[in-house]
């Protein structure tokens, strides 16, 4: 009998962190609107409880501060992109597939969270020094990703550049202003294939 108690109490507390979770994430979608229509500062924790429908000290028991939540945002958003990039990094395909497959991903993710991207867009990171640090971790962490492509991509014959470290920079760039400005009628499969065909005119050839 104690052992059937047991397990249904298991099976609440793993419903009850479930159902945490699913609450957790729809504050910060719902947040993340909310600052990418208006800046860090205008957006206050009463107009996000509002918009979630909760008291704020609901959203309190989440979040210790919008600070946090802010954070928290970058967090998931990087988090959640990293997860899918480390699955296509570590397939066995050739660095021009491989780079233009990255290019797809990132792409089709910011695309499909274009609320985080105007956030990134704004860049007001700078206004929080936890946030900034956080940004400029995963920005290293991506053009160090393209730069390991590239030197993949050398020592294959594939790519021809002498300066790995300038041309991740450049693809990097490049990569933003695409996201932000190019044509959104466009699968993100048929961008990344125009957007390396047009630096590998450049930088690897």
């Amino acid at each position: 009998m104690s052992r059937v108690v047991k397990l249904e109490n298991k099976t609440d507390e793993r419903t009850i962190a479930s159902s945490r979770v699913v609450k957790k994430n729809n504050i910060i979608k719902i947040a993340a609107n909310l600052f990418s229509k208006k800046s860090f500062h205008d957006v206050t924790m009463d107009e996000i409880a509002e918009k979630v429908g909760v008291a704020k000290g609901t959203i309190y028991l989440y979040f210790s501060s919008k600070d946090n939540l802010y954070l928290e945002i970058l967090e998931h958003t990087f988090g959640s992109i990293e997860a899918l990039l480390d699955k296509e990094v570590n397939t066995a395909s050739l660095a021009p597939e491989k780079l233009k497959k990255v290019l797809a991903i990132v792409i089709k993710f910011y695309r499909e969270n274009i609320d985080v991207l105007k956030i990134l867009s704004r860049d007001e990171t700078h206004l929080i020094q936890e946030h900034h640090d956080l940004t400029e971790k995963w920005r290293l962490r991506r053009i160090e990703l393209y730069e390991k492509i590239i030197e993949k991509g050398i020592k294959e014959g594939s790519f021809k550049t002498g300066n790995t470290e300038l041309a991740a920079l450049i693809l990097y760039g490049a990569v933003g202003a695409v996201m932000v400005f190019y044509d959104p009628e466009k699968s993100p499969e048929a961008i990344a294939e125009e957007l390396y065909s047009e630096i590998a005119s450049g930088l690897f050839h």
